[in-house]
């Protein structure tokens, strides 16, 4: 035997990797450190030079120190496992092998090396393969550790994903497993379809995997198993790969905040420095002044926070400290009209919505809609000094209508809150299935208006997206639907004459909440137009004056750099545009938790209650979970889209997996099986958008578009709030 043909495990390091690929130098790094690692031998990439019994003597000579038992024959390229490509799964793993067959084991682990296989993986260095024969392990469970998460790059998490038996099936994606979380010294289930590792055993994975990774510097992919006897091994280490950056999500200022909550539910992106600044700062300015005087109701500055370039709006007007400043101001707004003040408890709401409603309909509708035509005549032909003027104007109208689209919207959940819980104690336990088939069929699906926003940021151009019919077939069957379910309803209650006025008002309501909240937002963003056009001036002016580029550079200005340099004072150095366009590019590849800083429990306790409030119900195999939304159950591939620009990426049948979606989103409702969301609530467009089409959809999900990855066959099950893996039909 050529002893440089082959080497113990426990001998290599990673310098031979030109010789020993690697995997293999990766394993023989992991003795190096102690870990307990499957004993085993690695062939040089020499091994392929031979052919027939020389080949078949050296194996079986090698082995032969590794004692009786059943082996893995598993590859080792030149380039594998490295800190920039790991090409995973690329090549042959041969498992349970027995002595006799070890010849033919590697034979097949070479051959997978044919130039196709590894051109399809962009991988040339790869095709020069080393093999590695080492005991097998019979495992109880096995699986991955990833001492980074790779969705959010939290470098102080842990994520243990197991399945029992063999880490095969993991790897190669046949089985979902379970994953937990690990992060402070606290191990969390986020899915547990298989219950293979119970808390204990994640926390030693964890701990082993954090080991190693500090002794290599740099996070670890850690493939693991577990024997019969408890004992826990590492099967290898590599470096991860394509993490996202590490960046903090501190909050810059004391207090709870969430993303996906009023104006948040519109926001799916990093936001521009003008939108922030002007339109997203005077919004809420506008309607917390409503809030104030209408319940008295105080909000404490900051009203949001922007962390890495990302919208988190604050909760601190509902802590119980700021509510306890707000109480002389909210006692006198219930004394002197206790119907409004009723709006805020959803057991008492149907009396407040209809005086908020008129309020809408009879004072700030009427002179919403003369403002904005005045707005969208002026925004032409004022000069441009009194542009901000303009805009300032629009921005106030805005922010107070959408006080009251904050106020019916609230009094529609909270109404759908107080059906949904009169539907699982009285009808659920005769008729199973939601509430939801009540509410859907209510408002007939119709093609954006022209000033349909894609998003709420001035960047976006506003405009009706191209699309196919608005579906009107779909709606008349979500209507026929619909009724069968009244009827049924009402059959079910029959015999409780008190239960069957109750759940007939409650419904009425509720039903009347949907199409008047439609009806808001389909209203609220007509000044987006106007306002951006009058932006977009203000852009052009700057040009002409050689201080930007282009007039869309606008949009990466704040206000105050915009109004000074508007004033003659020119743009200070910090205004770095092409900076702010690259460095939002990089943010938009992050992706934010759903909440930062200090929550106080009883906001937790809330927060985290809300989905069940719309009937969650966990699942133990849910890649994400949600709200339900629109309820049914479909299956198909996911495709994740972005923003306009993928819009016609999205084929018939497939699951529509956006970060939010708006008016003029609506005609991807038509192709789509089904709506997926990270952020959004009960009463968000998506939510009322999808019910009108007879489609299920789970909003709020907070990393949907990061979990889920186009092509990946999901199961979305609208009724519960979960999205899982599709379930293979038995012929």
């Amino acid at each position: 035997m050529s002893s440089n043909l082959v080497y113990h495990l426990a001998d290599v390091r990673a310098q031979d990797a030109a010789h020993v690929g690697g995997k293999a130098a990766g394993i023989g790094e992991l003795f190096a450190i102690g870990a307990r690692v499957p004993d085993g031998v690695v062939f040089t990439t020499d091994l392929s030079e031979l052919r027939g019994d020389d080949r078949g003597a050296l194996l079986a000579s090698a082995v032969e120190k590794l004692g009786p038992g059943l082996f893995a024959v598993r590859s080792s390229g030149v380039g594998e496992d490295g800190g920039d490509r790991s090409f995973a799964g690329m090549f042959e793993t041969v498992l349970d092998v027995p002595p006799h067959g070890l010849s033919a084991a590697a034979d097949r682990v070479l051959a997978s090396a044919d130039a196709a296989r590894a051109a399809a993986y962009g991988a040339a260095e790869g095709t020069r393969l080393a093999v590695i024969v080492q005991r097998m392990v019979a495992p109880m469970a096995a699986g991955v550790a990833l001492t980074a998460d790779p969705i959010s790059g939290d470098r102080n998490s842990v994520v243990v994903s197991a399945v029992q038996g063999l880490g095969e099936r993991l790897v190669s994606g046949e089985a979902v497993g379970d994953e937990w979380l690990v992060r402070g010294g606290k191990a969390v289930a986020r899915r547990q379809p298989e219950r293979a590792i119970d808390q204990g055993q994640v926390l030693e994975v964890a701990a082993e995997a954090r080991r190693i990774a500090d002794r290599r510097g740099t996070p670890q992919d850690i493939e693991w198993a577990i024997d019969k006897d408890g004992a826990l091994w590492i099967l290898q280490a590599r470096p991860m790969t394509a993490l996202p950056p590490a960046v903090s999500w501190e909050a810059p200022a004391p207090g709870a905040y969430t993303r996906s909550f009023r104006l948040g539910e519109w926001i799916g992106e990093p936001v521009t420095p003008l939108f922030e600044s002007w339109l997203l700062s005077d919004l809420e300015v506008g309607f917390h002044g409503f809030f104030r005087r209408e319940l008295g109701e105080r909000a404490p500055l900051p009203l949001h926070v922007v962390v890495n370039g990302w919208y988190f709006y604050s909760l601190e007007w509902i802590s119980p400290r700021n509510m306890l400043r707000s109480l002389p101001s909210i006692l006198w707004h219930v004394a002197r009209q206790p119907r409004a003040a009723a709006g805020v408890i959803p057991q008492t709401v149907r009396h407040a919505f209809p005086i908020m409603e008129r309020r809408w309909r009879k004072e700030v509708q009427p002179r919403y809609r003369a403002a904005i035509e005045s707005a969208e005549e002026r925004a032409d032909a004022l000069p441009a000094a009194e542009l901000p003027g303009l805009i300032d104007e629009m921005t106030a109208l805005a922010g107070e209508y959408f006080g009251l689209v904050a106020a019916l919207g609230g009094a529609a959940y909270k109404m759908e809150i107080n059906l949904a819980k009169f539907y699982r104690k009285h009808l659920e336990p005769a008729l199973g299935g939601s509430h939801l088939p009540l509410l859907a069929g209510i408002v007939p699906p119709s093609e954006p208006e022209p000033h349909a926003v894609v998003s709420l940021d001035w960047w976006h151009a506003p405009g009706r997206q191209a699309g196919p019919p608005s579906g009107r077939a779909q709606h008349d069957r979500v209507v026929a639907a619909r009724q069968a379910a009244e009827d049924a309803a009402l059959a079910a209650l029959a015999a409780s004459p008190r239960r069957l006025r109750e759940f007939q008002a409650m419904l009425a309501d509720a039903q009347h909440l949907v199409s008047v909240r439609e009806e808001q937002v389909r209203e609220w963003t007509r000044p987006w137009p106007g306002m951006r056009r009058a932006v977009v001036r203000i852009g052009e002016e700057l040009v002409a004056r050689g201080l930007l580029e282009t007039a869309d550079d606008v949009f990466f200005l704040s206000r105050d750099e915009a109004l000074g340099a508007m004033g003659g004072g020119g743009l200070p150095s910090a205004a770095n545009v092409p900076f702010r366009r690259s460095q939002r590019e990089e943010q938009a590849r992050l992706v934010p938790p759903m909440a930062i800083g200090k929550w106080n429990p009883m906001l937790r306790r809330f927060v985290d209650s809300y989905p069940g409030k719309f009937g969650a119900k966990p699942s133990e195999r849910a890649i994400v979970s949600g709200v339900p939304a629109s309820a049914g159950i479909a299956t198909g591939p996911v495709r994740v889209v972005r923003g306009p620009h993928e819009f016609d990426q999205l084929q018939p049948g497939e699951v529509l997996v956006a970060p939010f979606t708006a008016p003029a989103w609506t005609p991807l409702f038509t192709r789509a099986a089904a709506v997926v969301t990270d952020v959004g609530s009960a009463a968000a467009h998506a939510s009322i958008v999808a019910r009108e089409y007879g489609i299920p959809a789970v909003v709020g999900c907070g990393d949907a578009t990061a979990r889920l990855r186009n092509g990946m066959q999901v199961m979305v099950d609208g009724s519960t709030g979960n999205v899982e893996p599709a379930r293979e039909v038995v012929p």
